[in-house]
């Protein structure tokens, strides 16, 4: 970010490895340095460690394997026995070639330690958070599901769902107690062509700006632009002109007519006059 406060939208990031898992959990937790030198020297040791258990795990089953045979070998009978070892057999380079009249199975891997990374708790976390912003984020393993093939749709998934409870939250933020009752004439924008929704954008816009310069009442218009947005990523251009219509900001009529230039370009798709308008308004607010 340019400005180095934070993310400013929402924000998936992914993590290919643990220890890129462990960079970026840093960096959202804002850490004195000495703190952060301290936790990633932890997690290299710890990973190290694994990574040890995981190369060790193999000869430990086949210990087990041979412990096992030594206890039964008087019960049972050699070739049964043989048949169990080969069961458990971990497989050479060689014999892991298709023409080999000899294939064992490969022993075990102990993925599941991959997912075991001890995290710091919230508390701590929160003690060195920044209070204003109250930065947060989930971790979601994608080892823990149980088919690894299907991992791109579960990240999907509970995008979409940060997505759905992100744009609950913002509508939330435009509180009309007076409007409760009252029943938007319009329809959503998912039932409307683009140029249909564009043309009651202009005139709810040209209405808003009338009502805001006569100091008029302008809730049942934000209830309006609510209903014809809901669910849709302009939504948070219409929490930001509702919040600025509720203030004495003498740069009010300026912000709205830019926040209204805005959310057209978007519609619009044109992401360099977005981020033109963009910088227009960070100019203006005070």
């Amino acid at each position: 970010m340019e400005n180095g406060d934070g993310l400013s939208l929402l924000a998936v990031i992914c993590a290919v490895t643990e220890i890129d898992l462990l960079e970026l959990i840093i960096q959202v937790m804002h850490l004195p340095r000495e703190h952060s030198k301290l936790i990633t020297r932890f997690y290299k040791r710890y990973f190290q460690e694994i990574d040890s258990i995981k190369r060790s795990f193999p000869a430990r089953i086949s210990k087990i394997i041979d412990e096992v045979i030594e206890m039964e070998q008087e019960e049972v009978s050699g070739p049964i026995l043989e048949s169990f070892r080969e069961i458990f057999r971990r497989s050479s380079p060689e014999e892991n070639d298709r023409n080999s009249p000899k294939k064992g199975g490969k022993l075990p891997q102990p993925d599941f330690y991959s997912t075991m990374i001890p995290l710091p708790g919230r508390e701590f976390i929160s003690s060195y958070a920044d209070q204003e912003t109250e930065f947060e984020f989930d971790i979601i393993d994608l080892e823990r599901s149980e088919h690894i093939e299907v991992g791109h749709l579960v990240l999907d998934a509970q995008s979409r769902l940060y997505v759905a409870d992100c744009m609950n939250q913002k509508e939330n933020q435009i509180d009309l107690p007076d409007q409760k009752t009252y029943k938007s004439p319009y329809k959503n924008y998912k039932q409307l062509p683009k140029d249909d929704f564009k043309h009651l954008l202009t005139e709810l816009s040209s209405e808003l700006m009338f009502l805001i310069e006569t100091n008029s009442e302008t809730d049942r218009v934000f209830a309006d632009l609510k209903h014809l947005t809901s669910g849709s990523f302009l939504m948070r251009e219409v929490v930001s002109m509702y919040n600025i219509s509720t203030t004495q900001d003498p740069n009010k009529i300026k912000l709205m007519e830019l926040y209204f230039r805005k959310i057209f370009s978007l519609i619009d798709e044109d992401y360099l006059l977005t981020k033109e308008i963009e910088e227009e308004i960070q100019k203006y607010s005070v």
